[in-house]
């Protein structure tokens, strides 16, 4: 099977040998992967639609791996017991929704080693939000698939909270600590980043209204994109 480098992205961090939560599975493509690629012996696909569990039913039984995918309508993880995944895959939907799930499910997070995320907006607060309620990032990436940019995680639970994120948002929340020191594509998207800004720039300043505030927010954002952008070029 040929996945979106977005999926592709998702499965490269998926821990080896761990029965796998697939939440909000959708057709099922990267539950399917992980079995047959010899990933994940087990995966629970979930999903809170019939729609989309149907059709990853379809996709499950042409693949023949019915035995090692179970297919559950769950609203997140509400459906599994503590320590029957140890590993799980939660992505293509808002960071705001990710993180009500994982708050939701902590009983069975709690029991889990690394996990991977994909959020697909509200990203920086995602990440504060994180840092705040005892999680680690592991690994960030950054893909560009389709003209749009994802940035999967591997996170896990530490239970140590880092209690300066509630005094608001880094540089590292907003783009990943690790993206930042090693770069592995952050240079891309920054560029790409600042053109679509002083885009956005360009038009405020052209028409009539208070947007002194916008203004001042994105002349901030680009300063610390060039900031950043000298130090991974």
């Amino acid at each position: 099977m040929i996945l979106s480098d977005r999926l592709e992205s998702i499965i490269e961090l998926i821990p080896r040998g761990c029965a796998c939560a697939d939440i909000g599975c959708d057709h099922g493509f990267v539950s399917i992967e992980l079995v047959s690629r010899g990933i994940c012996p087990r995966v629970y696909g979930m999903d809170l639609r019939e729609g989309p569990l149907e059709r990853a039913r379809e996709n499950v039984r042409a693949a023949g791996l019915e035995e090692s995918i179970t297919l559950m309508l769950s609203d997140g993880f509400e459906k599994l017991e503590p320590g029957m995944v140890k590993t799980a895959v939660i992505a293509g939907m808002g960071g705001t929704l990710i993180t009500d799930i994982i708050e939701k499910g902590m009983k069975v997070v709690e029991q889990m080693d690394e996990f991977v995320v994909q959020p697909q907006s509200n990203i920086p607060e995602f990440r504060n939000h994180l840092r705040l309620k005892g999680f680690e990032i592991v690994r960030n990436n950054v893909i560009r698939d389709a003209g749009k940019y994802y940035f999967p995680m591997k996170i896990r639970y530490t239970g140590r909270c880092d209690e300066s994120a509630a005094l608001g948002i880094t540089p590292e929340d907003r783009y990943g600590a690790d993206l930042i020191r090693e770069d592995r594509g952050l240079s891309e998207y920054l560029e790409y980043e600042m053109n679509s800004m002083e885009k956005i720039l360009e038009r405020l300043l052209s028409e009539e209204g208070d947007h002194e505030e916008r203004v001042r927010d994105i002349r901030s954002l680009m300063e610390l994109n060039r900031k950043i952008y000298s130090g991974t070029d």
